[in-house]
């Protein structure tokens, strides 16, 4: 009976995750935010020189989606937790 609890339990923050507008909100802005700064970090040379053909596409996106999910899997277990 208690396996069952733990996978309703997930099974609704996985439900809530992706139903909650203001999360996705958020978490794009962050996303934006965090993922621009990491990759002018990493990959600014490439950017300031408009050497595109030297950037790194798979970590650009990487970049922007590491944030992305960190800040809606996190509002989502804080707000899933009251």
């Amino acid at each position: 009976m208690g396996q069952l609890r733990v996978h309703n339990k997930k099974r609704n923050l996985l439900k809530h995750i992706f139903s909650d507008k203001s999360n996705l909100v958020l978490a794009i802005k962050m996303s934006l935010v965090v993922g621009t700064i990491l990759n002018c970090i990493n990959q600014g040379e490439c950017l300031v020189n408009q050497e595109l053909d030297q950037l790194n596409l798979p970590k650009l996106l990487i970049t922007y989606s590491v944030p992305f999910f960190v800040s809606l899997y996190s509002t989502t277990i804080i707000k899933f937790k009251r």
